[in-house]
């Protein structure tokens, strides 16, 4: 049996829309992604356990994962598929790009790897963009390989970044999240945007984090998609007044994520987000970066 998991991810990062993302590890408890195991079988089989398991509905996307490689491979042998699903679906945590990323590489693995790297990487843009509506690597390739991503190539963080993740427990589906956004900017906006984030990518390889997360600011997306989270507008200006460098939504949302350089500021930014989210469906955590992304587990 082989067995991979797949990290949590945090998209978009305010100042880079579906190009950056950061792959997340919370600093106490348990892994926060989700596990594939696959074994062979006499016929195929998928089952799913974990806390989250119960929001999958209709065909599982490990169920398409394995269905498309067949096709691209012509190979057919039955397996048994295990998901542990340790995300919450339609949270902003890069969910379904967990579940694609475990389930493409634990198949191509078993069957001793007939798709090289660049293969599982269009398998999995494939599969992704039947969930979220296009293809966009935010949260995908920072899944994959870990650390800090602005599409494949990745940044260098700054040691003292404390990340905070907070989801409040309520679901927002990707593609109605990108069908609210406008359909053109203003030349403008655009030009400003991106110096932003070339000015981001310049700050973190001078070592400038203070510069980097000043620069994390989004006044095109967010003012669409802000409103649909109660309560988040309200937790984030609490956030940035506790010593935040930098805050926004993760990915579509609802999640919230925020940046801090100093443990007591992330602490009670922690309580802050804590006292926001459902105490049944939600959970905060301070995060660090992982840097090693999906990977094979012993």
């Amino acid at each position: 049996m082989l067995r991979y998991f797949a990290p949590a991810t945090s998209a978009n990062l305010n100042v880079g829309f579906d190009s950056l993302g950061v792959a997340l590890q919370p600093l106490e408890g348990p892994a926060l992604g989700d596990h594939l195991a696959i074994a062979k079988a006499g016929q195929d089989s998928l089952s799913v356990t974990g806390p989250y398991a119960h929001e999958l509905k209709g065909t599982n996307i490990v169920e398409k994962a394995l269905t498309r490689f067949r096709e691209l491979t012509g190979i057919d042998e039955p397996v048994a598929l295990h998901l542990d699903k340790g995300m919450p679906v339609g949270s902003g945590i890069g969910s379904s790009a967990a579940s694609v990323v475990a389930a493409v590489l634990a198949i191509n693995a078993h069957f001793g790897k007939p798709l090289d790297a660049e293969g599982e990487k269009r398998l999995m843009a494939e599969l992704e963009g039947e969930l979220s509506g296009g293809v966009h690597w935010d949260n995908l390739l920072p899944c994959l390989q870990g650390g800090l991503c602005l599409h494949d190539a990745k940044l260098p963080v700054p040691p003292g970044w404390i990340w905070l993740l907070a989801y409040p427990g309520i679901r927002l589906e990707t593609k109605a999240m990108r069908a609210i956004l406008p359909k053109a900017l203003p030349l403008g906006d655009a030009v400003a945007q991106a110096a932003r984030l070339g000015r981001f990518v310049d700050a973190l390889h001078r070592g400038d984090g203070a510069l980097a997360a000043s620069l994390m600011v989004d006044p095109i997306i967010e003012p669409h998609r802000a409103p649909l989270v109660p309560g988040f507008a309200d937790l984030k200006d609490r956030l940035m007044a506790r010593g935040a460098l930098a805050a926004g939504l993760s990915g579509s949302g609802p999640s919230l994520f925020a940046l801090f350089d100093n443990q007591a500021s992330a602490l009670a930014a922690l309580d802050a987000a804590k006292a926001w989210v459902s105490p049944n469906a939600g959970f905060a955590h301070l995060c660090r970066v992982d840097d090693r992304g999906a990977r094979l587990l012993e």
